[in-house]
């Protein structure tokens, strides 16, 4: 064995010791020992080394919680919390520590609770106020809430909320406007809503009831024209107009090309249309026969024989 080496470890050791530098002092000796494995000092300085280490460790952990004892009355469980994690790093199975972290995290999740509470509280009166008095305002508040504090589900929740009040109130608003027939500015008044809440339920239903409003009117209108033409049809006929009541009720086809009144109406004209042509055809060729006969009798040699 090498004496003058074993002697300067042990020195090295105790100098690592004295300067508190345990876990240096510990490889050492473990190095040592793995390489003598026959010499017990070396054994028994690695007992030794273990505890100065735990009773260092215990010191310094019982200075560091006194250290924090301020922290429990100012209530910076935090604070406490990032303290005590440190020193489970140099002792992870110190009781203590343990109870001490649990206790520090139940208090720091009823105090997060409970600023929650009154954070939301606070904004919730305050979206309110804005509400009532600055919708514009109100809305900028929600972008700003929605934009600073994403992922936050109890954030979302609450300018949700507001997004929906606001719309109902904005509907409230234009009441009389929407049980108007002015359907484009109705339109126009529904996509500014959709900027507010885009997937807002009051929205969608309000959007279709303002559709089914506009083919409900579009269809009496219709059923007006038709009735109103349809009458105009039978004027015709009756003032024997055949070739006029023949448009119309071609142009009445284009809008229901089904309507049975119209093409019974549309048939008769047509009959009675072609019987007037027929008839006043024949009236004509009537007349000219006539005059042609009085022709031939004053100026026979005008005419050629065949």
């Amino acid at each position: 064995m090498d004496n003058a080496f074993i002697q300067q470890a042990r020195r090295n050791i105790d100098l690592l010791m004295a300067s508190k530098k345990y876990q240096e002092a510990l490889n050492l000796c473990n190095a040592i020992s793995s390489r003598y494995p026959d010499d017990r000092d070396f054994k028994k300085m690695t007992i030794t080394i273990q505890d100065e280490a735990e009773k260092a460790n215990e010191s310094m952990i019982d200075t560091k919680l006194e250290e924090m004892d301020p922290l429990w009355d100012q209530e910076k469980y935090q604070e406490i919390l990032n303290g005590i994690k440190y020193l489970l790093r140099y002792s992870p199975n110190h009781k203590k520590l343990q109870n001490l972290y649990k206790k520090a995290q139940e208090l720091y999740t009823k105090q997060i609770t409970t600023l929650k509470k009154q954070f939301q509280k606070e904004q919730s009166e305050k979206l309110e106020r804005f509400l009532e008095n600055d919708p514009e305002k109100l809305i900028n508040e929600l972008y700003t809430l929605e934009r600073t504090n994403p992922g936050n589900t109890d954030v979302m929740a609450m300018t949700k909320i507001f997004r929906e009040k606001l719309v109902s109130k904005r509907i409230a608003e234009k009441k009389d406007l929407i049980y108007s027939d002015k359907y484009d500015v109705i339109e126009t008044f529904i996509e500014s809503l959709k900027k507010i809440d885009e997937k807002n339920t009051e929205i969608t239903k309000l959007e279709k009831l303002i559709k089914q409003r506009k083919v409900d009117n579009f269809m009496e209108q219709r059923k007006e024209f038709v009735y109103k033409g349809e009458n105009y049809l039978g004027t015709l006929i009756r003032l024997k107009k055949y070739a006029e009541a023949i448009k119309v009720a071609q142009e009445l086809l284009t809008i229901d090309k089904n309507d049975k009144e119209v093409l019974s109406l549309f048939e008769k004209a047509k009959d009675l249309y072609f019987k007037q042509t027929r008839d006043q055809t024949v009236l004509a060729i009537e007349k000219n026969s006539t005059n042609l006969k009085a022709e031939y009798q004053a100026s026979k040699e005008n005419f050629i024989k065949i």
